[in-house]
């Protein structure tokens, strides 16, 4: 089990201090000073040290120094923003920091220094701050905090969020893009910035989007929450289309309002359902764009040069 113990204020002289602390350790591990004078006797029987993990936890007014508090200000910015913090960032972090090993009663400086130990090993040392939280967790709750707030730094000139925030960003635009839901910029940043605070599972907000997707095209719900892009769902019509109207595929998508048309058809029965390739493809033929294509003009021509040779006016 756990125990903690807590120095009194220093008193006395420094070597008073060195040797209370000494005898104060020696308890936490189970031993007197007897003990160890015991084990370096030659022939001594060694006591055995208590067994299973523990802690000491103790006061310092030694602080950490600014190169240890902006390395952890740093890792925090390196799994939230993907870089180091920059020179405004750690004005504002590093003295907020520093501010936190600080007694709120004394506001002398103050350090709570907690060692673990295994079977009498010291295996880890924590530099907690002045009310013992680690100040790691405590910047990451803050970040966290206004991530989720949607304070998000911009990176460049695509308005695409910095580091991880701008790879969810990313991703949810282009799976709402990819299934034929509108979404702002403003909804895909608040989606990004939730998921890297830990606010949102980002398999919930893919979710979502899909089901958006999947109310709107319903003849394709299921194949779209099983994880089928209605991009994918959509190709035979982009190519249908693209080859009658004689236009880049790159060039149609999904908000394309015949693509859309199709695959989200009133049946004559009143259920929603998608409508044939074949009478996709009538359609088109009808469409105003189709009479300037290659095609239509070289069916205009077969047609003309049959009416004239009809009449005998060619060979």
């Amino acid at each position: 089990m756990a125990e903690t113990v807590r120095q009194a204020e220093p008193r006395g002289s420094k070597a008073q201090q060195q040797s209370s602390d000494y005898d104060g350790l020696l308890a936490d591990l189970g031993l007197t000073r007897e003990d160890v004078m015991g084990q370096l006797q030659p022939g001594a029987t060694p006591k055995e040290v208590r067994s299973g993990t523990f802690t000491r936890t103790y006061d310092s007014v030694n602080i950490p120094g600014n190169v240890a508090i902006k390395e952890k200000i740093n890792d925090i910015f390196q799994k939230y923003y993907g870089r180091d913090a920059n020179e405004y960032e750690l004005a504002e972090w590093l003295p907020a920091l520093q501010e936190r090993y600080k007694d709120p009663k004394t506001n002398r400086s103050r350090t709570v220094i907690k060692e673990i130990y295994d079977k009498g090993r010291l295996v880890s040392t924590e530099y907690l701050t002045a009310d013992g939280a680690n100040p790691a967790e405590w910047l990451e709750n803050q970040v966290q905090t206004r991530l989720a707030a949607g304070n998000v730094a911009i990176s460049g000139m695509l308005g695409v969020p910095e580091g991880p925030a701008g790879r969810y960003y990313t991703a949810v635009k282009n799976l709402a893009y990819d299934n034929g839901v509108a979404i702002s910029d403003s909804a895909a940043m608040s989606y990004a910035s939730k998921i890297v605070a830990g606010q949102l599972d980002e398999n919930t907000a893919f979710a979502t989007i899909r089901e958006s997707a999947a109310n709107a095209f319903p003849a394709y719900a299921d194949k779209i929450k099983a994880g089928i892009d209605l991009k994918t769902l959509a190709d035979p019509y982009i190519q249908s289309m693209s080859n009658i109207l004689e236009i880049p595929s790159s060039a149609i998508d999904l908000f394309d309002p015949k693509v859309r048309s199709a695959m989200s058809f009133t049946l004559p029965d009143g259920k929603v359902g998608a409508k044939s390739i074949y009478d996709f493809e009538k359609e088109l033929r009808q469409d105003d764009r189709w009479q300037y294509t290659n095609q239509a003009r070289k069916e205009v021509a077969d047609v003309t040069l049959k009416v004239l040779r009809d009449f005998g006016f060619t060979g």
